[in-house]
């Protein structure tokens, strides 16, 4: 029996990592030389940057293709294949506009290779959060970014709140944004329409593949879409209720190394 999908979409946080934020390297890279002999093309789909992702995936980023920051860049084999970036004035006001109606907020903004975090933000959690960014600085005003493409904004704040944002922000503003609970204390924020599941509907396309070829893994709420999209959709047993009402299938938990378990099992039924 031929594998049923020539696509894996993996999320990362809670989903391919385990709690201490790590993978097993040589089981993953028996499972990547098994799919790269059938032609099966492996895509993490992530909230994280790129610059995030070469880092987790320093020995296999070549053979990978990636869904970054939740649809706003897509990434085919190191190079940037699309990028749907937010306005600069919107981002202005929509930190303006959270931090009135929430307070003072962690956040960071992502553009192309760096992300950015207010000096105001104390070094202890500035230190945590740079971790998701991969490569990070500080300003002390966010009318002092560089003038760059800005990709995504990750506001520090209840997740129960990702709605709210959103409805705020449209309610005001001509340019639409997106809004997700990527975590239980964290919301990312983009372009309306741009999500994992747009993300890879438009790689797919480019090459000549469709949501009915994806076998993909999720736990959280910027999952969603992506589940949705996918023929062959697993929610981790770890993951948010409501992702697994999203979800065809139940993969066993991000710390039971569920996405092998899966995966594994899919290669050895062919055998």
């Amino acid at each position: 029996m031929t594998l049923p999908f020539k696509a894996v979409a993996v999320d990362m946080d809670g989903t391919f990592l385990d709690d201490r934020k790590q993978y097993n390297h040589e089981q993953f890279d028996q499972i990547l030389t098994e799919f790269e002999k059938r032609g099966i093309h492996f895509i993490v789909a992530s909230g994280r940057p790129y610059a995030r992702l070469q880092q987790d995936f320093s020995k296999f980023t070549e053979q990978m293709d990636f869904v970054t920051l939740n649809g706003s860049r897509l990434i085919i084999k190191g190079k940037q294949a699309a990028g749907y970036p937010l306005a600069r004035q919107d981002v202005l006001d929509l930190i303006q506009e959270v931090e009135g109606k929430f307070g003072k907020r962690a956040i960071m903004v992502f553009e192309k290779d760096i992300a950015y975090l207010h000096s105001a933000v104390p070094k202890t959690e500035r230190d945590f959060l740079a971790y998701f960014a991969g490569k990070s600085d500080i300003v002390d005003n966010w009318h002092d970014l560089p003038n760059e493409d800005i990709f995504q904004i990750t506001v520090d704040l209840d997740s129960s709140h990702y709605a709210e944002i959103e409805q705020m922000f449209n309610l005001k503003h001509q340019n639409q944004i997106s809004a997700f609970a990527s975590a239980n204390t964290a919301i990312d924020i983009n372009v309306q329409g741009i999500n994992k599941g747009a993300g890879l509907k438009r790689l797919l396309a480019k090459m000549n593949m469709t949501g009915n070829d994806l076998i993909a893994f999720g736990d959280g709420g910027n999952d969603i879409d992506m589940l949705d999209f996918a023929k062959y959709s697993y929610a981790m047993a770890n993951g948010m209720s409501k992702v697994k009402e999203h979800a065809k299938f139940i993969a066993p938990a991000n710390t039971e190394n569920g996405v092998f378990k899966v995966l594994e099992k899919y290669l050895a039924d062919e055998d």
